[in-house]
């Protein structure tokens, strides 16, 4: 209760403030200067401001406002010039500066007047944007231009809206009704919100059905401006400024709030139950009154306004961000096509430096000095002053958006000419056969002579000058038959697009080759393929090639795969020294002699023959082996290729046939070497001969392991003699092997052969492999009735004997190995199925004894 007494005797005083203008009437505005602003200028708010009062002398404060486009902390107004009479002071959240009297007098409207055309603006961007409107009020009120309304921001913490609605409704400015601010537009909601002096109520409220919000206050009474939570909408016509995420309805929020400046987006709005938070940034501390548009609103002129606007045609141009160099190439037009000075359109640079800005919508001044004070009058004929290169300074202007200027510059530069001949006589050879004085040319050979020092120069030729000149039907350089015309233009353009013209003289030479010259080279292929290829070295010729025509003239040879390079003095050999031959055994070479000073052209055709003779070709086989105290073997050359002498030769390069045959009787190497008509020598066919005999086999060579489950039979070659030997158990037709190890074996004799693979004869020796049955089957069958060792022969005695026994070691019987062997007794009984144990005792005739175990099986 306390509070709102308190609130009422604070809106009386206000009333009765303000009545002291309506005794009298306020006074009348009218301020003028709309006005376009360059950027990062300086600019006054008015041109023109006058107050009428006819009551009042002056008054204590007067306030100019950025109401419309403010940019926070780029924006400024400022005082400047003598104003003794007047303090300053900038309200950076506001935008607004307010003009007061020095302790607070009144002040004289002549000095007030005099101060407020001292306004500047100013804005330190330099890519501002956006118009600025400018109010000019003698209330706190902010003023909108665009509305014509009034807007105040009323401090009252913890105040409700419903309190808030009355409050503003109490309130009036200089006779205009207050309500709570209704906001249409983004201008107002700057004003309202991000200019406010403080964050408080307006006047939208959707108590009466949630989502439906709609104006309670002000003109705009029952208005719906907004449909739906976050998410919705405002109908057509209409205006929101909500805050991220809101009205989000959070515990009955039913009425709209500017949010706090340091909650999400400056300026927006949330909304808020009717009391809101009661402390924090949800806790309301005041509310906005609007002034204007009621019914019974008098007319009133308190407030004047400008405006200006900003160039952004100036701001959209996109200069280059390295300065340009625009180049015009030297001419002769000043009587010296090299002095480094030509005459230049400065105009025309204009489209490529605007960068796509239209350049009708600008002019431009150009100017030799970097102060611009020295205009260039004639700039689509300025003859550079600075010899070669010159800096060129512009400044662009737009008429239609004020005197707002831009500054750049470029660079021009003189192209040099590319210095050439102004005529050249080229001649070429009339070698294709028909003594006409035309022939083909390449006319590219001609770029060697207007470019010598092979700089980057493109070089193209015309049938005439001008299609030189405009560089247009331009010539095939090859062919170019002089049929067609014998004198030609060439272009020659360096890299920066200056170009010459040369004029071209085709003429054809009339010397020539001796007739029937022919200059040959003969090889024999050397690469060991005798593939019919050869090294040459072109070089070699030219002395002879050169003798041809009359000395005392400085001529070249160069040599050609075909006449057609030959003829146009294309795809020239270039490996002369080192050149091997394309065409296997036989290939022409094409000849061109010319001058080495002009590349005119002496004498072309085919008149170089290389040829390449094959190397022999044979085999060499030997007609039989080589036997210890045997006859000699004969070598003999075999398919050869031609028809050839041979020299053969022993280790030792001793001659020992000059024949197709050599007759050799010891083991050695043997070389021969063929060679042909053309004296080309073969590469040395090798044959080595070597030396064989029969085996000399006996019994101490051979080790036999019988009496075993794999008895194997084992040659020992180290004794067998020099030759090359393979292996035969049991047949001298084989199959033979080349191991000399048997394994395997069964039981008996056998025949053992050794043969000489050289053909030096079979040596034979029988073997015996004594074995044991693994079982036997003591049933009167005729079938392993009886039980003894096996291959039993005479190098053992007949002392020998076996001795078997049963699993417990009882002797059951001795038997000689020359005998039936055991029938499977013992006492004469029969003794069951079951493996039974022996062991053999050979004696042989130096009374050696081998003795030998195992076991086998009685089956029954």
């Amino acid at each position: 209760m306390f509070k709102k007494h308190l609130f009422f005797c604070y809106m009386l005083l206000s009333l009765c403030l303000q009545k002291g203008w309506s005794q009298t009437g306020p006074p009348i505005i009218d301020a003028v200067g709309d006005q376009y602003y360059c950027p990062l200028t300086q600019i006054p708010v008015a041109t023109e401001f006058k107050i009428t009062d006819p009551h009042n002398s002056g008054i204590s404060e007067l306030f100019i406002q950025i109401s419309t486009g403010y940019a926070i902390n780029e924006d400024r107004l400022f005082l400047i010039g003598s104003n003794p009479k007047i303090v300053s002071s900038w309200n950076t959240t506001e935008g607004k500066l307010t003009l007061s009297g020095v302790g607070n007098a009144s002040i004289p409207y002549p000095d007030l007047i005099a101060a407020v055309l001292d306004v500047r603006f100013e804005s330190s961007s330099a890519s501002i944007s956006g118009d600025r409107h400018f109010s000019f009020t003698i209330g706190n009120a902010n003023y909108l231009p665009s509305t014509g309304h009034y807007y105040e921001y009323i401090p009252a913490v913890g105040i409700t809206w419903k309190e808030a609605v009355i409050a503003a409704s109490n309130r009036t400015y200089y006779g205009l009704q207050g309500y709570l601010a209704t906001i249409g537009s983004p201008e107002e909601a700057q004003l309202t919100g991000e200019q406010a002096s403080g964050a408080g109520w307006i006047g939208g409220t959707d108590e009466e059905e949630e989502g439906i919000w709609k104006w309670a206050t002000g003109p705009e009474a029952g208005e719906v401006f907004w449909n739906g939570g976050p998410n919705g909408s405002s109908p057509p016509g209409q205006y929101a400024n909500w805050n991220t995420g809101e009205p989000n309805n959070l515990s009955g929020e039913d009425y709209a709030h500017i949010t706090a400046p340091t909650v999400g987006v400056r300026g927006s709005w949330n909304d808020l139950s009717n009391t809101g938070s009661s402390s924090g940034d949800f806790q309301p501390k005041g509310y906005i009154v609007e002034y204007g548009g009621m019914p019974d609103d008098p007319e009133i002129d308190i407030s004047g306004s400008t405006k200006i606007m900003i160039n952004t045609i100036l701001q959209d141009i996109n200069l280059p961000s390295v300065i340009p160099v625009y180049m015009a190439c030297d001419s002769d037009a000043d009587g010296d096509a090299a002095n480094g000075f030509t005459t230049f359109d400065l105009i025309s640079y204009m489209p490529d430096l605007l960068n796509g800005s239209p350049v009708a919508d600008f002019y431009f001044n150009f100017y030799t000095e970097a102060n611009y004070t020295n205009l260039i009058d004639k700039p689509s004929e300025f003859k550079n002053t600075v010899r070669d290169s010159q800096p060129i300074y512009v400044r662009i202007f737009n008429d239609q958006h004020g005197t707002c200027s831009m500054d750049t510059s470029f660079v021009i530069r003189v192209g040099e000419l590319p210095v050439v001949p102004i005529s050249i006589t080229y001649l070429n050879c009339d070698g294709d056969g028909v003594t006409d004085g035309f022939t083909d040319f390449n006319l590219s050979e001609i770029d060697e002579l207007l470019n010598p020092n092979n700089e980057s120069l493109t070089i193209s030729y015309h049938l005439t000058e001008e299609n030189a000149n405009d560089n247009s039907s331009t010539l095939n350089p090859l062919p170019f038959n002089n049929a067609t015309a014998s004198t030609i233009y060439a272009r020659i353009e360096n890299p920066e697009g200056c170009y010459s013209v040369s004029t071209i003289d085709l003429k054809v030479s009339t010397t020539s080759f001796p007739t029937n010259f022919l200059q040959e080279m003969e090889a024999c292929d050397d690469y060991g393929l005798n593939d019919g290829y050869y090294t040459f070295n072109l070089r070699a010729n030219d002395v002879q090639i050169l003798a041809q025509f009359p000395s005392g003239q400085n001529l070249s040879v160069h040599y050609y795969e075909s006449f057609t390079d030959a003829q146009l003095n294309q795809n020239e050999i270039q490996n002369t020294s080192d050149y091997t031959n394309r065409n296997a055994f036989s290939q022409t070479i094409y000849v061109r002699v010319q001058s080495a000073d002009n590349g005119n052209c002496f004498g072309v055709g085919p008149y170089l023959q290389l040829t390449v003779n094959p190397l022999p070709e044979f085999d060499i086989f030997q007609s039989e082996g080589l036997c210890l105290e045997g006859d000699p073997v004969v070598l003999v050359v075999a398919n050869p290729t031609g028809n050839y002498s041979y020299v053969w030769t022993d280790e030792t390069d001793n001659i020992i046939s000059t024949a197709p045959t050599a007759t050799v009787a010891t083991a050695g190497t043997y070389a021969v070497v063929a060679k042909s008509i053309h004296t080309c020598e073969s590469n040395p066919v090798i044959m080595s001969v070597e030396v064989s005999e029969m085996a000399n086999l006996t019994a101490q060579n051979i080790a036999i392991a019988d009496l075993s489950n794999a008895n194997t039979i084992t040659i020992d070659t180290s004794n067998l003699g020099v030759g090359d030997y393979e292996f035969s158990l049991g047949s001298s037709y084989g199959p033979y092997q080349d191991s000399p190890v048997f394994t395997n074996v069964s039981a008996g004799a056998y025949p053992l052969y050794v043969n000489d693979k050289n053909g030096c004869g079979i040596a034979e020796i029988e073997v015996f492999v004594m074995g044991f049955p693994k079982y036997f089957t003591p049933n009167n069958d005729g079938y392993n009735d009886w039980w003894n060792i096996e291959g039993f022969v005479n190098q053992f005695t007949e002392q020998s004997y076996i001795e078997i026994y049963d699993r417990y070691g009882l002797l059951l019987s001795r038997i000689q190995p020359n005998e039936l062997g055991w029938a499977g007794t013992y006492n004469g009984q029969l003794l069951p199925t079951t493996d039974y144990w022996f062991v053999a005792h050979l004696i042989d005739e130096l009374g050696k004894v081998r003795t030998f175990k195992g076991h086998f099986s009685l089956i029954r």
